[in-house]
């Protein structure tokens, strides 16, 4: 096929851009990409012969589950991504049992994401927008030494019914909004009317956030002053994409006078989940090892303190085979981790960065 078109034997599309053996400015611009092509469908070929096929049936199992159809050309590189996820799941899993590891990681709707993408499409803490939390700290505490109340051994804020169902943002870096609804919806639980508030609400209307590119639960929160409250989840549904705002004044949900921000330090944080309830909070959620995180508590030495990606919510705290632990709820669905939620090590020097950001609003 490439003689064909070297030497002039083209179909008619190309006959009058071709003359004798000179090769127009068209034919240049072209040949390259047309070799390309075809050295990419040589690359496709080796690829596919790359491919474990044991794993077919497991493959076919997983796009079903998960809802997946690829443009032509596309599987075979989503192929690739999904099984080395599955190479990394079964050797992390092994050093689990070898007592190398806290924590189980397994498949999940992730599998066809590099690490990169998924850090690109889920983690949407603005870290570089961040407010300087120590200008607005809860109490004037922020050091271990200067907290000396008794606290209860462990706490489960989901028990006492003050959390909504686990949700699921979707290919929306609005984790943000998930963080500061889930916040709010705790301090309405503890008022017995836990109602689920419009993440949508904060996408569409908070102007300081970025919609699905990333925002601030202190953002969040200032928006719902502005604008006198929120609605509800059932007023104002979730889509998943930033659209103009439909803020509906006359069905607010619920209202907040002020936010407040938490001292920097484990019993500062433990005081908070007590006394005021579910907190929001950042993390590095940008390792493998969260990507694919199962269950058991979970410790990555690889993980950042300083460098924090993603807003949760911390429910609680407890103790697991004898490791401490932060309850957090995240955004992911029920697929993800463990039906919603992931055990972080407590105690830990500040693990995954989780005492860099830690705010909660004020009705």
């Amino acid at each position: 096929m490439l003689h064909m078109y070297i030497n002039g034997d083209t179909p008619n599309v190309c006959s009058n851009f071709i003359k004798g053996n000179i090769i127009s400015r068209w034919s240049r611009m072209k040949f390259p990409l047309f070799l390309g092509l075809v050295v990419g469908s040589i690359l496709v070929v080796a690829s596919d012969d790359k491919l474990n096929s044991s794993l077919d049936e497991e493959w076919e199992s997983w796009k079903l589950q998960y809802n997946r159809q690829y443009a032509e050309g596309e599987e075979t590189n989503r192929r690739m991504i999904w099984e080395s996820a599955l190479s990394y799941i079964e050797q992390h899993n092994r050093e689990y049992a070898m007592g190398m590891h806290t924590f189980t990681v397994r498949m999940n709707q992730f599998g066809d994401l590099t690490n990169e993408e998924f850090n690109k499409q889920m983690n949407g803490f603005v870290m570089n927008e961040a407010e300087n939390s120590t200008e607005e700290i809860e109490d004037g505490l922020d050091d271990d030494n200067e907290i000396s109340l008794k606290l209860p051994k462990s706490i489960n804020w989901v028990e006492k019914r003050a959390v909504t169902p686990v949700k699921n943002q979707g290919a929306c870096g609005s984790c943000w909004a998930f963080s500061a609804t889930g916040a709010l919806e705790g301090q309405l639980g503890k008022k017995g009317k836990l109602i689920s508030l419009s993440e949508q609400n904060l996408v569409d209307c908070d102007r300081r956030s970025h919609g699905c590119n990333g925002g601030l639960m202190g953002y969040a929160f200032r928006s719902i002053i502005s604008k006198r409250g929120i609605n509800s989840e059932k007023t104002y549904p979730y889509n998943g994409r930033q659209r103009t705002c439909r803020f509906r004044r006359d069905k607010i949900a619920a209202t907040i006078r002020n936010y407040r921000f938490v001292g920097r330090c484990e019993n500062c944080l433990a005081h908070a989940v007590v006394n005021i309830g579910p907190i929001a909070v950042a993390i590095d959620a940008s390792k493998r090892s969260f990507q694919y995180y199962n269950q058991g508590v979970y410790y990555d030495r690889n993980c950042s303190r300083r460098n924090v990606n993603h807003a949760v919510l911390v429910v609680g705290y407890g103790r697991m085979r004898g490791r401490k632990y932060w309850l957090v709820k995240n955004s992911w669905g029920l697929s993800w981790g463990d039906k919603g939620y992931i055990k972080m090590a407590k105690g830990r020097h500040n693990n995954c960065g989780i005492l860099n950001y830690m705010v909660y609003p004020i009705m």
